[in-house]
């Protein structure tokens, strides 16, 4: 089940000088499934209630059981007068393809204080300097008695947080908690029939794989899920006969008489191996309808491939609209070539109507190494993740501009893998291709 929750406030502190303030949340993920996290922060000016700041993070993947710090794109930048308070507020999703509508994520409100710059020489007539948040602020740490006025206790809320130094447990406390509260992972041996029962919706001790209502005439997914598609996802497992030419929907075929080979090993079953001939720019293609998509939020690409030959290899998968080893004119996908003199050498690439733009970071791939590679459209940005055989992410980066979103900019799903400098050599290993979009779609 999916289980991603925002844990603590890591930046800011209560108090900050005048400058601008960074702003970092801490994201753990309690599931033993991966999930996609988008988000952002906003804050707030205390005394009047007006927005003054909001942005978003870059989204991330997090693998079950991982803790991640996470920090806005943009600091916020305080407006004068220096002394005043705000509090941010951090709100966001966490979707994966077994919960495409996702789960929100909410992390309460944490008041923090400006502090204004040091004052320089104090004038008579100076009890502001000693009062909270003066340059030489009184304080009665460690003095016996009594205060006159009954005291604020200082904002420590993160200390009962989870983590903290002092956290609320509430085991063995009777009564209810006012949230509703995620269940445990518990497995379906722990079920009864009757909660099996998906007739028993809505009854005393009934069924318990959805949220009321539920539909009963929809058939149901071995998670509980109804079984009725509300997004996209088609996928290309490399299991058909070398001797294929149309994988539906991708077509597949020769560039400048390229061949592919079968075979398959742990974890990468019935993998294509993609052979050039003797003339430059020879290899393989993968592609659906070339106007077939036009990319917008959610849309996601994955490409899993082994790079085998670096010296010459050309190779661009993703969202485009190219069948041959011409660039892209309109797509958003990764481009694996020689840059600088470093073959191997991969970046992320936009393209609308043959204006393009490279990430500003590149990452070089070994041969003989599997690569996940993911493609993942935003709001108003796309970012690319590079993972290795393990989940591990091994590099990100993204663009914001160029952003073939706008009608006549179609594009395709599209692997393409060439040899530029000729000669009959094995280029790289095709596992698996998919398209998916990660938000419902009124299917």
């Amino acid at each position: 089940m999916l289980d991603i929750r925002a844990v603590a406030y890591i930046a800011p502190l209560s108090e900050v000088d005048f400058a601008p303030v960074s702003l970092t949340v801490r994201i753990v993920n309690y599931a033993d499934e991966s999930g996609l996290v988008s988000a952002g922060f906003r804050i707030y000016n205390a005394s009047t209630g007006l927005l003054v700041h909001q942005s978003d993070i870059t989204p991330i993947e997090l693998a079950k059981g991982q803790t991640a710090d996470v920090s806005a794109l943009t600091d916020f930048s305080p407006p004068a007068p220096a002394d005043d308070t705000y509090f941010v507020v951090f709100d966001g999703v966490a979707a994966n393809a077994l919960v495409p509508d996702g789960i929100s994520i909410h992390l309460g409100s944490f008041y923090f204080d400006v502090k204004p710059a040091p004052l320089g020489p104090i004038p008579a007539g100076h009890a502001v300097t000693h009062e909270d948040t003066g340059i030489d602020e009184v304080d009665v740490t460690g003095l016996s008695g009594l205060l006159a006025d009954a005291q604020t206790p200082i904002i420590h809320h993160l200390e009962h947080e989870t983590g903290g130094s002092d956290e609320i447990n509430v085991t063995n406390l009777a009564g209810e908690l006012a949230d509703d509260q995620p269940p445990k992972a518990h497995g379906n041996p722990a079920h009864t029939s009757t909660f099996e029962d998906q007739a028993n919706k809505g009854a005393a001790n009934g069924y318990c794989g959805l949220p009321n209502p539920l539909d009963t005439t929809l058939p149901l997914r071995a998670d509980g899920t109804p079984a009725r598609p509300q997004s996209t996802i088609i996928e290309l497992e490399m299991l058909q006969p070398t001797t294929f030419t149309v994988p539906h929907p991708w077509s597949a075929a020769a560039i400048a008489s390229g061949t592919v080979t079968q075979a398959s090993e742990k974890n990468h079953p019935g993998y294509l191996t993609i052979t050039s001939a003797a003339a430059a720019n020879s290899g393989w293609r993968f592609i659906t309808g070339t106007t077939s998509i036009l990319v917008a939020d959610g849309y996601k690409h994955t490409s899993i491939l082994r790079p085998l030959t670096l010296a010459g290899l050309l190779a661009r998968t993703g969202f485009g609209d190219s069948n041959g080893t011409t660039d892209n004119v309109d797509g958003a996908y990764f481009e694996i070539t020689t840059v600088g003199g470093v073959p191997g050498t991969l970046v992320g690439k936009t393209a609308s109507n043959s204006v393009r733009s490279t990430t500003a970071t590149s990452f070089v791939l070994t041969s003989g190494v599997w690569y996940r590679l993911v493609v993942l459209v935003g709001a108003a940005s796309v970012t690319f993740f590079v993972y290795d055989d393990t989940n591990t992410l091994l590099w990100t980066d993204s663009l914001a501009s160029n952003i073939p979103t706008a009608p006549g900019r179609e594009t395709a799903s599209v692997l393409v893998a060439a040899n530029t400098i000729g000669g009959t050599v094995t280029i790289l290993d095709i596992d698996y291709l998919c398209f998916e979009t990660t938000k419902p779609l009124p299917r």
